[in-house]
């Protein structure tokens, strides 16, 4: 009976598919940005900071690597946080997303979301956003700038100004 299960087991492990998680070529961690949350945000408004026109540094940093374009199977969000210098906690934030599209639109849509987090009024001083599964590849080949967008989602009525910073990167990735 053991010898039956162990060969069903080595079958089984030869039989499926290895699969690739890829491999990073390279990061690009961009300047911390640092604004105000102000009191006085209503649900279901949303408050957004946004730089209408931000340099990706993608082509430079891929023309100083050893690779190509055609190496760059995928370029996404690798890790992004928001961080609050004044002491507050974000309580009164419900959502928050970091929104990425050319910068030839006058406002990124829900499609352009590189990363989020369901925050639901957590008592924490740092809000680590997760990255979303959308493939920037094109984007970030094609523009040499980008429209960046920090969306707030306020539970109810904020009653406090957090004074705060944006620090986030992203990757390439090949071998996919």
């Amino acid at each position: 009976m053991r010898y039956l299960l162990a060969c069903l087991g080595l079958s089984l492990f030869y039989a499926c598919p290895s699969s690739s998680t890829g491999e990073r070529l390279f990061d690009i961690t961009y300047e911390p940005i640092e604004f105000i949350v102000p009191a006085g945000q209503v649900a279901p408004q949303l408050f957004v900071v946004s730089q209408a026109s931000m340099a990706t540094r993608f082509l430079p940093t891929l023309d100083a690597s050893d690779f190509t374009a055609d190496d760059v199977d995928q370029v996404g969000g690798i890790r992004a946080r928001i961080v609050s210098l004044s002491g507050e906690d974000f309580r009164e934030i419900r959502r928050v997303e970091l929104r990425v599209c050319p910068s030839s639109e006058p406002q990124c849509t829900l499609a352009d979301i590189m990363f989020s987090v369901d925050h639901d009024g957590r008592r924490q001083q740092v809000i680590n956003l997760n990255p979303g599964l959308r493939n920037f590849r094109n984007l970030y080949l094609e523009q040499e700038a980008v429209r960046m967008e920090l969306v707030f989602h306020p539970l109810g009525i904020t009653s406090q100004n957090i004074e705060t910073r944006l620090e986030w990167t992203i990757g390439a990735v090949g071998g996919l």
